[in-house]
């Protein structure tokens, strides 16, 4: 089967050989689902949303849920993804990025190309045009047609990326496969690569983070169906024929297929944070065949199995799409970085391989976070994925175990940002789902605190949340002496009101400040917060909003700020810090404006004027989100499924502000009648009647067939399953939702 260059006997190939033998008669991984065609939530999924321009910063190409493998297409622009929707150049399928992240882009490493001409080791020589009309997707699936006339497919299981590249019949000569090593969206530190025989190739990237260092470290196995006739590889601006081997930043191998060969040709390739071994093992044993529509409908029916478990009925086409495609897209972050006989390597550790059975014997170990941006997110993964949740919050921990005393640049995988680790972790523990050290989880989380920044505004109420989370992880423990100490810390955001800060506009509301004492502008951008000005920040006090409608004087006044910050188009959706703001009427006696903001900011035309670097050039005005290419307002990242699942949420009439409480606020439902199908067997209904776009007030409400007039409900609610009733309205409720 294996054809060699050159003699090899105890190569990697020959080490795992006996896998491939022993599991080629194994299945893929597949999903049988009771959904119906008519019923199938994948057809709403339009995975070109948020693709187009700085909107989003998503891609068409096919992953897996939580999966380790984002395989798209890279274009000729800067994109933090590598792909622009508008861009014409197609320069090859690269196989990891983070969803919406921002901060650059993370990933863009093996970058593989199908094509017809002469050998170039350079990316803007072998790009190519492609044909725009050709270009297709969904969940699980990608397609389009270069202009050389080669049909590219792509595909992918959790940890293999699968190419399915059919070449014109007619032009049999020059056709090749270039593997480019160097690509990378932040760069490339070191590379390598090993040509086994004519149909493998195995290597590894460590690409670069950022100007700090930080690097994630990978390895991978590249098989073909059919032969390559022979290479030319290079390194740098030397290249050679049929050399075997490379080392450096600047690599690639050019494949050069025969003439004789099939018009259609398959690659596989596995990743594996472990080894190249690994890597090997993945390719043959994740993918044992080469059925390449059989990997397709088995991806695809594992999103449908997690799509489906919201259920709509009387929606929009509108509305329908973005929900899918959002709840798609809330599925993208975090990333599977277990190997599938349970090895991984924990941050930080790059010399040393752990095994998730040391941990539990279900355990999956999880990495690529975004954490400033996305904690909120995993109060929906919480309700539709309780077993995620609980490895998440497993390997948080495990990354405050092994964060010290190790290489601190190294993570297994692309990686983002941490703070807020300890709100996830809280969280999961709050709601049951927290079968992990709480020791080693709580070490974490007071280092959490004690390490964080604390010069400015901004940084100073986070500081005050890291405190309130550690602090309810030491009274869990009985910890009384640390609790008291981090109950302080918590409080600690009250030093820096100041009750005479006036707005730019003369009225005395009182805003935080740096050290407590006014300032001439609270509207100067970034000047005393981070990505926004001191309204943004001015409700960022998530565990105690009680304590700060005291500071400003009652719920009246806070609240009458607050409608004022909506009012005049202060509120910034492109970005996290306030996020939260338009749930925060249910807690100052005002549920009908939660209703009306809520509602407005997830279905209706609104003005913004910031985004999260200053003001526009002019304000925009238009739909947050939209079920077309840009998909979100200018500038807006969707920030690792931060945005995507604030949409899911909103539809749903259910948020969560504090990850601290298990407590969901609620906003106004969009759909006539949603079922969250639970994965311990039970429903939860939400039914709206008479809702519409004018019919968005509640008027009513009823839990499980009894009269509910509190706006919000606990997680414990939901996961037992029963109904929640609204009859909705064109006016407010001002009595509705007070108790």
């Amino acid at each position: 089967m294996f054809q060699y260059f050159s003699v090899k006997k105890n190569s990697l190939v020959n080490k795992t050989l006996f896998v491939f033998v022993l599991t080629l008669l194994a299945s893929c991984k597949t999903t049988t689902s009771t959904i119906t065609e008519t019923e199938d939530p994948l057809k709403y999924v339009n995975t070109f949303i948020c693709t187009e321009g700085d909107n989003g910063q998503l891609y068409p190409g096919p992953a897996y849920p939580f999966g380790l493998v984002h395989l798209s297409p890279e274009t000729e622009g800067d994109s933090h993804v590598g792909y622009y929707y508008e861009d014409e150049f197609i320069e090859g399928f690269s196989h990891l990025r983070i969803g919406g992240a921002g901060s650059r882009g993370k990933g863009g490493g093996i970058l593989v190309k199908p094509g017809i001409g002469k050998f170039t080791s350079k990316i803007e020589e072998f790009r190519e045009r492609y044909d725009k009309k050709s270009e297709e997707a969904s969940a699980g699936y990608y397609k389009l047609k270069l202009e050389s006339g080669v049909e590219a497919e792509l595909t992918v299981s959790e940890r293999v990326g699968f190419h399915r590249y059919t070449f014109p019949e007619e032009q049999k000569k020059d056709r090749y496969i270039v593997l480019e090593l160097s690509h990378s969206y932040v760069g490339m530190q070191d590379a390598s690569f090993t040509v086994h025989n004519n149909r493998t190739i195995t290597g590894m990237i460590k690409a670069q983070h950022n100007n700090g260092g930080s690097y994630h470290k990978l390895y991978f196995a590249m098989l073909l169906n059919t032969p390559f006739e022979s290479t030319t590889t290079w390194n740098g601006d030397d290249y050679s024929d049929n050399e075997n081997n490379g080392q450096g930043s600047n690599i690639g191998v050019w494949l050069h297929m025969p003439r004789d060969a099939e018009s259609q040709v398959l690659i596989k390739v596995g990743l594996s944070p472990v080894s190249e071994e690994q890597a090997l093992v993945e390719a043959t044993t994740e993918i044992n065949d080469w059925d390449f529509d059989g990997v397709r409908n088995s991806t695809a029916s594992v999103w449908r199995d997690k799509l489906s478990k919201i259920e709509v009925k009387g929606g929009s086409e509108e509305h329908n799409t973005l929900l899918y495609t959002h709840l798609y897209h809330s599925y993208l972050v975090p990333n599977n970085a277990t190997a599938s006989n349970g090895d991984y390597r924990a941050v930080h550790q790059p010399d040393l391989i752990f095994n998730t059975k040391n941990t539990a014997d279900d355990f999956t170990y999880y990495c690529t976070w975004s954490l400033w941006d996305d904690f909120r997110k995993y109060s929906l993964v919480s309700i539709l994925e309780p077993k995620s949740v609980n490895d998440i919050s497993r390997s948080l921990v495990d990354y405050y175990k092994h964060r010290a005393n190790g290489d601190y640049k190294y993570w297994p995988i692309p990686n983002i940002r941490m703070e807020f680790a300890s709100a996830v972790i809280w969280d999961a523990y709050n709601k049951g789902l927290g079968d992990f050290d709480k020791e080693e989880a709580f070490k974490g989380m007071k280092e959490d605190y004690e390490n964080f920044a604390n010069h400015n505004v901004s940084a100073k109420l986070e500081r005050a949340y890291h405190a309130h989370m550690a602090l309810k992880m030491a009274e869990v423990l009985g910890k009384t002496e640390e609790a008291a100490i981090l109950k302080k810390g918590a409080m600690t955001y009250r030093d820096i009101w100041c009750p005479e800060q006036k707005d730019k506009q003369g009225n005395t509301r009182g805003f935080f400040t740096r050290d407590g004492t006014t300032v001439p502008d609270v509207e100067d951008f970034e000047n005393d917060v981070y990505e926004g000005h001191l309204w943004h920040y001015r409700w960022f006090v998530l565990h105690d909003f009680d304590g700060l409608a005291e500071l400003r004087g009652g719920n009246d006044k806070l609240s009458d700020d607050l409608e004022y910050f909506f009012e005049n188009d202060f509120y910034m959706h492109v970005n996290e810090p306030d996020l939260h703001n338009p749930f925060l009427f249910n807690l100052y006696g005002k549920p009908y404006l939660t209703q009306k903001w809520v509602r407005t900011f997830t279905t209706k035309e609104v003005t913004q004027i910031y985004h999260n670097h200053g003001a526009y050039d002019e304000p925009v005005v238009g739909k947050i989100y939209r079920a077309d290419p840009k998909g979100y307002i200018e500038t807006m990242d969707d920030d690792a499924g931060t945005m995507a699942s604030w949409f899911v949420m909103s539809v749903m009439g259910l948020f969560q502000i504090d990850m601290a409480k298990s407590i969901y606020q609620i906003g106004s439902p969009v759909f006539p009648e949603m079922i969250l199908h639970l994965n311990n067997g039970n429903q939860f209904k939400i039914t709206a009647n008479n809702v519409s776009e004018d019919n968005f007030y509640i008027q009513s409400a009823k839990l499980n067939g009894n009269e509910l007039n509190k706006s919000w409900i606990d997680y414990s609610t939901i996961m037992a399953g029963g109904s929640l009733e609204f009859e909705m309205g064109t006016e407010p409720n001002k009595e509705w939702g007070t108790e």
